[in-house]
């Protein structure tokens, strides 16, 4: 997986002054849109974290704990990680820059502005690209020796690491990034669950074949998406999905994801970590196994199967509920128990009035509101994800819990920086519609070239527009 670029600070003359330097540069960065991560090395234990507003996280054989900070940025405090594990970790949160304090013992200098190619085994650091120094310390050759400046340092980070990316970004006309795509693989499922809005196909024309996937992937990494995440129908029908995976990553993408209904993920699990998957969303919407098999047809022990597989490799699994009335809304406190007794995180969605049956949404919907209130009060501490629709993230007991409400939801629309693919290849602006529709799959059938493909992108973006106002 390519990491987001590492800022590892701390070694003019000695460690005074860090604490300023590293606030400045982050308050530099967070001032401009920029998502920043900071891993902070951290000598709490378990029993010392209990009481304190973390969000507990082990990946990779790593334990951090996650604390969004009054300024914007998401602090991570790491016991016993390499360097290297940890911006591992960190990079589940999709950050533009991760800036870290040299681990004890590292061989990491005390400032130093690092490539992501250069950490080496472990925690030890191969090569510097800057340091930053004080009035009275000589420059060093060979690297770039900035001041103890701030504004100067976050200056320098901007545009040997970010800046690119920003240009590459493509923007629709209500100034909303465009950061990542959604793509379908297949309308084949093996399950029927009742809320299923399909994606917001309604009559695909087909499949794409693997290679047809893989070239619209390296367009939209070459028009600066960061981000892409699998789902369906049921993904894990395609026998080419690790492959899939894999490729992604080779791209450059910085986040692959896969959405499941986890009837098949026991046996793929293994597959899919080996690709390089390291996040997975699992929809659960309930864990009675007769209610689960009345609104799915499928057999809740083959998920909970899944997601012990998933768990035991490291996987991070977060688990999706779409909330219905009369169905299994008295039950969202048993979901939230069953998300924390297996490390996960939860998120409750409400449901969306698409490809439904007359008059099933306004039987079975359930406004979120005052769930989310309640949650609210009994939280800990909130963490808000800037590049999804600001979102908040309560963590209950050291869960995080999402809530996400799109229906009638300004708010949500206008947060929205994702592009959907459908799995008959047709770029889908926004879910909500079927009217605009642009047809990649053809284009590639019909011999358009790369730049013609993009330009198709750049012309479903323009198109955009918030389905609530």
């Amino acid at each position: 997986m390519q990491q987001p670029p590492a800022l590892a600070i701390v070694s003019f003359h000695s460690g005074e002054g860090k604490t300023t330097l590293l606030e400045g540069i982050i308050r530099e960065l967070t001032g401009k849109g920029y998502r920043v991560c900071a891993i902070k090395h951290s000598a709490h234990n378990e029993v010392q974290d209990a009481s304190k507003d973390t969000w507990k996280y082990r990946e990779a054989g790593a334990a951090a704990s996650a604390l969004l900070q009054s300024s914007g940025y998401l602090e991570v405090c790491s016991q016993g990680a390499d360097l290297h594990t940890a911006i591992d970790v960190v990079s589940c949160f999709n950050p533009d820059m991760v800036i870290c304090e040299g681990f004890k013992d590292s061989g990491l200098p005390k400032i130093a502005i690092v490539e992501p190619s250069d950490l080496g085994p472990g925690s030890r650091l191969r090569g510097v690209v800057a340091l930053v120094l004080k009035g009275d310390v000589a420059p060093v050759g060979g690297v770039d020796c900035l001041p103890f400046d701030p504004s100067v340092v976050a200056a320098f980070i901007e545009s040997r690491f970010l800046e690119s990316r920003r240009r590459a970004t493509m923007i629709d006309r209500y100034g909303r990034r465009i950061l990542g795509i959604r793509m379908s693989l297949t309308q084949r499922c093996n399950l029927n669950c009742v809320y299923c809005h399909h994606e917001g196909e309604g009559s695909p024309s087909g499949e794409m074949y693997t290679d047809e996937i893989l070239r619209i992937l390296r367009v939209a990494r070459d028009l600066g998406m960061r981000r892409v995440k699998f789902t369906g129908g049921e993904p894990l029908l395609r026998k080419d999905l690790g492959g899939i995976i894999a490729y992604s990553y080779a791209l450059g993408f910085e986040d692959v994801g896969v959405t499941t209904n986890g009837q098949l993920l026991r046996e793929r699990a293994l597959e899919l970590y080996e690709a390089g998957l390291r996040r997975l969303n699992l929809s659960v919407p309930s864990i009675d196994p007769n209610v689960y098999r009345s609104i799915t047809g499928g057999e809740l022990r083959n998920v909970v199967e899944g997601l012990e597989a998933a768990r035991r490799l490291g996987i991070h699994v977060k688990i999706n509920t779409v909330v219905m009335r009369g169905i299994n809304d008295s039950s969202i406190g048993n979901i939230i128990e069953f998300a924390r007794m297996r490390s996960s995180q939860l998120q409750l969605i409400e449901l969306e009035d698409l490809h439904l049956d007359k008059g099933f949404f306004e039987k079975y919907h359930f406004d979120l509101t005052q769930t989310e209130e309640t949650i609210s009060r009994a939280s800990d501490s909130v963490v808000e994800r800037g590049e999804m629709n600001r979102r908040r993230v309560y963590l209950v007991k050291g869960l995080p819990i999402e809530i996400v409400r799109p229906v009638s939801n300004p708010s949500f629309c206008a947060g929205c920086t994702r592009i959907r693919i459908t799995s008959d290849g047709k770029i889908k602006p926004c879910l909500m519609r079927d009217d605009l529709l642009f047809d990649l799959l053809g284009g590639i059938r019909s011999g358009l070239t790369d730049d013609q493909l993009k330009d198709l992108f750049m012309s479903a973006v323009s198109a955009r527009e918030p389905f609530y106002r």
